[in-house]
């Protein structure tokens, strides 16, 4: 069994250095091309000339690459897993690089940001590239049975969710927030923006001063306050809570669409999903007997909460390695005797969390206080489904649980 161990431990490390350049045939909108390409860590690159061929144009610096046309902007960092996207930064799970005289940017990311839907053909041993339908105005959106649209972007919203906010601000949107919850605190430069109360008690009237052309909110929002936001003729978008971590992904295209941030939120997306594989290829490789069961607290002392089997946070748990005790419930509730039962070996929450276990004799025998394995964590980035779960979340998950495989995050 040891000798196995270290086998997948040295087939990863190859897989994470090792790199090879073919001439790849692609398969794009039916016709079949060519293309120069690297695979590096089990990323595809292509070179940034070969760019030209699709309408975009490339300016290479010592440190920069950018590739560009008249509706966006990749500023791509040499060496670096930084990239801006018409102005906006966010960070990919692969890094930019030069070599023999020519510049490789990762294939996947440019063409999902350009509204390719990339994949690949096992048959034909292709990656496959299907341009993606160009949503117009007047647009359609469904969400949780019901159908909103919109007759051009948005200019003026006002935010009733944290994850909202959140996703506005990553995909640079933050302009055209007016107003915002109380819970809306991330990022820091959300204090700025006017309060309006929170989701289930927002201010009718500071909203109604603010005359937003949409007002948008999770779930199980005051129908009384919709109902008179309708009648002023403010539209009212309530956003089901994702229970997956697709769905985020989902929400993160859908404000880009209303928002007409288009470039900005497809490339979000293709990142946050390209690190997810990762983190999930990494946990593939980790030996079943190393493997970690976790507890995460939603709220302990009187009554028990977790996050269970149908929640993106068991998604986040379970994709990171850690096998989640709480799966053998649906959604929240759960029950001391079963997490005394389980006693499991990491627990992640907050420090006030912390301190309701230490100081109740009920928790005593729970090995993850007594090895010191209650992990202090900041529960946003669990709790509030945006970029942060998996940039954030996922990505802590399988740093403290598994420190040795977290070189081979890239990230």
């Amino acid at each position: 069994m040891k000798k196995y161990g270290i086998l997948i431990i040295l087939m990863a490390f190859i897989m994470v250095i090792s790199s090879f350049s073919f001439g790849s045939t692609v398969n794009i909108n039916g016709q079949t091309k060519t293309l120069e390409t690297l695979v590096v860590s089990d990323r595809t690159f292509v070179t940034s000339d070969s760019m030209k061929s699709y309408g975009l144009n490339t300016i290479v610096t010592e440190e920069q690459i950018k590739v560009f046309n008249s509706n966006v902007e990749f500023v791509f960092f040499n060496l670096s897993n930084r990239v801006k996207v018409n102005g906006i930064e966010m960070t990919m799970d692969s890094k930019t690089f030069k070599r023999n005289g020519k510049v490789y940017i990762p294939m996947r990311f440019i063409f999902e940001a350009m509204n390719y839907e990339v994949g690949y053909n096992s048959n034909t041993k292709q990656i496959t590239m299907k341009t993606r339908t160009e949503v117009k105005f007047p647009l359609t959106i469904e969400d949780s049975g019901k159908s909103y649209t919109f007759q051009k972007p948005v200019e003026s919203i006002v935010s009733l969710a944290p994850s909202i906010t959140e996703i506005l601000f990553a995909i640079g949107a933050e302009s055209k927030i007016l107003g915002r919850t109380i819970y809306c605190k991330y990022p820091l430069a959300t204090e700025k923006i006017r309060t309006v109360g929170s989701l289930y008690e927002p201010d009718l009237e500071g909203i109604l001063d603010l005359a937003p052309d949409a007002v948008i909110a999770a779930t199980h929002m005051n129908e009384d306050v919709m109902k008179k936001l309708g009648q002023a003729g403010i539209s009212t978008i309530t956003q089901k809570s994702p229970e997956k971590t697709a769905e985020i992904y989902t929400l993160i295209e859908q404000l880009g669409l209303i928002t007409d941030r288009n470039y900005t939120a497809r490339a979000l997306v293709s990142t946050l999903k390209a690190k997810e594989q990762r983190i999930n290829n990494i946990v593939k490789v980790i030996p079943q007997n190393e493997l970690k069961t976790v507890y995460y607290v939603v709220a302990t002392g009187n009554k028990e909460y977790s996050a269970g089997k149908l929640t993106f946070i068991h998604e986040v748990l379970s994709g990171a390695g850690g096998i989640n005790v709480a799966a053998d419930v649906d959604k929240w509730a759960y029950s001391l005797e079963k997490l005394l039962d389980h006693n499991p070996e990491f627990i992640l929450g907050e420090k006030y969390q912390f301190d309701t276990m230490i100081e109740s004799g009920n928790y005593k025998s729970l090995s993850a206080l007594k090895n010191g394995k209650f992990i202090f964590v900041d529960t946003n980035l669990f709790s509030i489904p945006g970029p942060r779960v998996i940039d954030g979340g996922m990505k802590l998950v399988i740093e403290t649980l598994y420190p040795k495989y977290k070189y081979m995050l890239n990230y």
